[in-house]
């Protein structure tokens, strides 16, 4: 008992202090006298730098930058980076509390090279036209129940992703692929974990965390939950997000609200 009641306290303590480790690792210093403009920007630049760009980048935004699980990259309007310094240290850091992860490794030449590709981009596209009407979209989004789930603007459930600035993060494409078909894309934070205990009960949530000895999650009610692993019979984890398909709504209800997740918060 005092055994479990310890490894129950450590869990806890992790689990509390994991957005701060997430965030722990510190942005390299800013380099003194980093220009605002790219010194790396010939033609021949560009296309180094859109080999680096499709081998670390390409598979979140999209080999021609059309967007998917990482931001629209091709319309020339970024909602963070403005200057070619801005996007640098973008690339450089990543961007706190989102799946934008920091080039941490790479040198600062094969940085500009991938700043240089990606302003090449936001020259070639033109902002995918949305067909929906996003008023209508608000009133889909609240009939079919996604407030109990998703937040918009601090209003809503936390079962699923907080759903504030959609719009700028993923392109109207993948936004509705993932309300026709949600498990073709889960994002990490979001996986489904089923446990059975040796009494036969099922339990669904969200998987948090797994060491050696427990696993724990969060349930469909939202109520963080622990198990010790010699308690349980079996340990799943589904390839199956939590959230169900809207395969049903018509092509109208569909388009207003990819409209209205599109249009937000921009």
């Amino acid at each position: 008992m005092r055994k479990r009641l310890l490894i129950a306290c450590c869990w806890m303590t992790s689990l509390l202090a994991s957005p701060a480790q997430r965030l722990q690792r510190q942005p390299r210093p800013v380099t003194a006298n980093l220009p605002e403009t790219n010194p790396y920007s010939s033609p021949g630049d560009a296309e180094a730098g859109r080999r680096l760009y499709l081998g670390r980048c390409g598979h979140c935004h999209g080999g021609d930058g059309e967007g998917g699980r990482g931001a629209v990259l091709n319309t020339g309007r970024f909602q963070r980076g403005g200057s070619d310094r801005e996007l640098f240290l973008i690339i450089r850091n990543g961007i706190p509390n989102t799946e934008m992860p920091g080039a941490f490794s790479l040198p600062e030449v094969e940085i500009w090279r991938t700043v240089a590709y990606v302003r090449q981009l936001g020259r070639q596209g033109e902002p995918e036209p949305g067909a929906g009407d996003a008023a209508a979209g608000a009133l889909v989004y609240r009939s079919n129940g996604c407030p109990q789930c998703h937040t918009i603007d601090g209003q809503g459930g936390f079962l699923g992703p907080d759903l504030t600035e959609i719009g700028a993060r993923r392109a109207r494409r993948h936004l509705r692929e993932s309300i026709l078909d949600p498990s073709a894309d889960i994002p990490f934070d979001y996986r489904t974990v089923e446990v059975t205990s040796v009494t036969g009960k099922r339990i669904r949530g969200i998987h948090l965390n797994e060491d050696e000895y427990s696993v724990h999650l969060r349930d469909l009610s939202g109520n963080l939950r622990s198990f010790m692993k010699s308690e349980l019979k079996t340990i799943e984890l589904p390839a199956q997000s939590l959230m169900p398909a809207y395969a049903s709504l018509s092509k109208a209800d569909l388009e207003n609200l990819v409209a209205y997740l599109g249009a937000s918060r921009r």
